[in-house]
């Protein structure tokens, strides 16, 4: 795999489920939190995490079905749209919302590892970027919701991180 994009799989890795240098990473904050502190929408900004969560999580399909990858995340079980309604907000839907996120980063990531320059370079058109601008771009997408997340006043998130 050349090397731009390794790192930039890596990267996108790391901000996703891993060890972020900008604090913990998407995937490490919201595992931390229960299905009710996640729902609660009585934050600085009105959105919960869970509403975050399906935004991030619909970027991840939207750009997998562009590369035309999304296959293996069909039928998508969620309203698709950039803040979509979440359903149920029992445990069991929060854990199932958080398995589907790491499949549909898996997918995301492949289609994004066996693109060729070509591919790359094609355009998204509802975006008028190309597919390799859409691509980097999701890395940092996960980095800012995670901060959004962090400092918008959800419950449960209380303590300062760790490392």
């Amino acid at each position: 795999m050349r090397t731009d994009i390794r790192l930039l799989l890596d990267y996108a890795d790391d901000e996703f489920d891993g060890a972020s240098f900008n604090g913990p990473s998407l995937m490490k904050t919201l595992d931390g939190l229960s299905a009710e502190a996640a729902a609660d929408r009585n934050t600085f900004e009105g959105y919960s995490a869970w509403d975050v969560a399906l935004h991030c999580l619909f970027y991840k399909y939207f750009i997998a079905r562009e590369f035309g990858k999304a296959g293996p995340l069909e039928p998508y079980p969620y309203e698709e749209g950039n803040f979509a309604e979440r359903g149920p907000t029992d445990e069991g839907s929060w854990a199932a919302l958080r398995a589907y996120m790491r499949k549909a980063h898996a997918v995301c990531r492949d289609a994004i590892a066996r693109a060729t320059d070509d591919e790359l370079a094609e355009l998204v058109p509802s975006w008028k970027v190309s597919r390799g601008k859409a691509a980097a771009w999701l890395a940092g997408h996960d980095t800012y919701h995670t901060a959004q997340i962090r400092s918008m006043g959800v419950p449960g998130i209380r303590e300062p991180w760790k490392r």
